[in-house]
């Protein structure tokens, strides 16, 4: 959470905000009514009409009563105990956002988002003119007319600036949440749902890519590392306190499959479950606790969502124009994948195996007599050794779906092209050599992966996805942060291209041999930094972390500025979140510049006085490249990132 923020910094940011209104509702709350969480999808407002409750945004309650006036950003969640017999408010929401044509360099010292994503509840000195717009707001949206609809953005807009003037005048304090935190939260609460980054996204109205870009940075870890910590985390207190059978234990945690939270849990504690119940209680560390036989209470509660649908109207109305909600139905295509993914597993070779002995050798297993669940050629299988475990997979697959499309380039490095892949494949680095894969998008379409019929699956590392994707074929997960020799052998054991995999180590040695003398005497003991734009506060620094790093500091054995060597490569994060007034600091004699891959436009940080000061800007050594490739680590990405690494340190042609 922020201090107190300036009035006046929010009006800067208003006076040049373009905004459309999502829905304005008034929901009434009767004694007995059950009203669960949910989050907003859009930023909001909460006008208080009648009665008092408890209302809590993101854990924080305020005691509200009539003319009590709230207001959260997108992904806030809200949660409301009645403590009258009725309870009635206005939901007015809202989406906000500056247009690329707006003058933002008066904006580069602060937030561009800030003003939308505060949090605050207070009651207005003069509640008759916000209560008499915000009834003005409701009775034209009710209308189908656009003239109406157009006139409640007018009103929208004098209601803020009545509001505004009234939070000046009293001194309101503002809070601004923590994406991250709000994740954290969420995950420590619904851990035993299944949760992936795709459903997180869903809930939380973000991408999937934004929520791990986020986490990653604030964290060190990935979404799916915290959500397993925690599972395992529960999983223990649960061995200890409890007389759950295993199968009951695992379910309760989130992992229905029993097989599968056994190897998640020994990889993280060294030790079976079972091994672990029986040394921790041996030790007497548990002999005062009760046995306490739990149901299935101990799932958590499902958080209510919007419904959403391409006209962004993210929740329906009753005749009354109450708010109300709706249970999800299965598309009828899902049901079909579900139909065909029991047919499919009923006649196939399972996708995945656990060995007794624990072997982490890579060996074949002998042929398949019987067909695979897709319709690749490939007869023989092998046990290969995953980060989700023994998987059986094709000895020489022709069918692969790359989910992770961050790790394509490994496979066109091996002369292999995917049937399909995941959206980030396609960038500049890789035009020309996708033609006809099919771009299956960021998230996880499965039936449309079902029709590419693939003999092999690479995903990222989520329990969940990989548990549904194992049934259309072997799957395999990957993580982000292995040194790419490496990940580019296991990609070559994978498909069975190792020789192919040792080839093109062999060729990037020698490049990376004949142009190393070439850069260091031209760079000489002078230091480089590399960094891309965040927000209007704050951006990152890298080292080993894609974006030419592997290759400046991991090949070329350059020097990084102190402050990013210690904070984004000897701390092994590869990465350092900054401030705009440290910029002097973590600023080398060369820059190189990376695209923003935030959803959101990046502020114009790189302007001004402070930046213009820098030597590296006053000598012309900063070279930026806005190719969505720059930021990853794989083959194709690093053959492109060292033509241009080497051709902005040392000038050539």
């Amino acid at each position: 959470m922020k201090a107190t923020i300036d009035i006046q910094e929010q009006l800067l940011v208003w006076n040049r905000t373009a905004l459309n209104i999502m829905d304005v509702r008034k929901i009434t709350l009767e004694a007995g009514d059950w009203h669960s969480s949910y989050l907003f999808p859009t930023s909001a407002f909460l006008y208080v009409t009648h009665g008092s409750a408890t209302v809590t945004l993101d854990g924080t309650e305020h005691v509200s009563k009539p003319f009590y006036i709230l207001h959260g950003g997108k992904g806030t969640r809200l949660d409301i105990h009645l403590t009258d017999d009725a309870f009635h408010y206005y939901l007015i929401l809202y989406k906000a956002f500056l247009p690329n044509s707006a003058d933002q360099r008066v904006l580069r010292q602060m937030d561009p988002q800030l003003p939308f994503r505060l949090q605050y509840g207070f009651i207005p000195l003069h509640p008759a003119v916000l209560y008499r717009l915000a009834e003005q707001m409701l009775s034209e949206w009710q209308t189908t007319k656009r003239l109406e609809h157009l006139h409640v953005k007018t009103l929208f807009y004098q209601f803020t600036y009545e509001l505004l003037r009234q939070m000046d005048q009293q001194q309101v304090h503002t809070t601004y949440p923590n994406l991250t935190s709000q994740l954290m939260r969420y995950i420590q609460e619904y851990y035993a749902e299944p949760l992936t980054r795709e459903t997180l996204a869903q809930t939380f109205h973000y991408s999937g890519a934004y929520l791990s870009k986020c986490f990653k940075r604030e964290t060190g870890s990935s979404i799916i590392d915290y959500l397993i910590n925690v599972r395992v985390t529960k999983a223990k207190e649960l061995l200890l306190t409890t007389n759950l059978s295993l199968q009951e234990t695992a379910a309760s945690v989130g992992y229905p499959d029993v097989s599968y939270f056994i190897r998640i849990f020994k990889k993280h504690t060294g030790i079976t479950p079972k091994q672990y119940k029986s040394e921790t209680r041996s030790q007497g560390k548990s002999a005062n606790d009760p046995i306490i036989r739990l149901g299935s209470s101990i799932a958590p509660r499902k958080l209510r969502r919007y419904i959403e649908n391409i006209n962004e109207n993210n929740y329906h109305n009753d005749e009354r124009g109450d708010l109300r909600m709706f249970k999800r139905k299965l598309p009828v295509g899902i049901t079909l994948l579900l139909c065909l993914t029991l047919m499919v597993t009923a006649c196939s070779k399972p996708a995945s195996t656990t060995s007794a002995s624990g072997s982490t050798s890579n060996t074949v297993v002998g042929t398949n007599t019987t067909s695979s669940t897709t319709t690749g050629s490939t007869s023989e299988w092998m046990t290969y050794n995953a980060i989700n475990g023994e998987v059986q997979i094709p000895k020489n697959p022709q069918r692969v779906v790359m989910v992770a499309g961050a790790f394509t380039g490994h496979l066109l490095a091996l002369g292999i092209k995917p049937v399909g892949a995941g959206d980030e494949s396609f960038n500049s680095y890789t035009e020309g050599k996708l033609n006809d894969v099919v771009n299956i998008g960021n998230d996880v379409p499965y039936e449309k992966i079902m029709e590419l019929q693939p003999d092999l699956i690479v995903v990222w590392n989520d329990a969940e996805t990989i548990e549904k994707l194992s049934k259309i074929a072997p799957t395999v997960a990957v993580e982000y942060g292995v040194p790419f020799r490496k990940q580019l052998m296991e990609f070559g054991i994978m498909t069975g291209r190792e020789e192919q995999a040792k080839a093109w180590i062999a060729e990037w040695d020698t490049k990376i041999a004949k142009y190393s003398p070439m850069v260091r005497q031209a760079v000489g003991d002078r230091t480089v930094s590399i960094f891309d734009s965040g927000s209007a506060k704050e951006f990152y620094a890298y080292g080993s972390f894609g974006r030419g790093g592997d290759i400046i500091y991991g090949e070329f054995h350059l020097k990084a500025p102190p402050i990013i060597q210690k904070e984004a490569i000897d701390s092994g994060k590869g990465w350092a979140k900054l401030s705009l007034e440290l910029l002097p600091q973590y600023a080398g004699d060369y820059i190189f510049i990376s695209g923003w891959t935030g959803d959101e436009s990046a502020a114009p940080i790189f302007e001004g006085s402070i930046w213009e000061s820098l030597p590296a800007v006053q000598n012309h050594h900063v070279y930026r490249e806005d190719s969505r490739g720059f930021v990853f680590s794989d083959p194709i990405s690093l053959e492109a990132q060292l033509e241009f690494v080497v051709k902005s340190l040392t000038n050539m042609k």
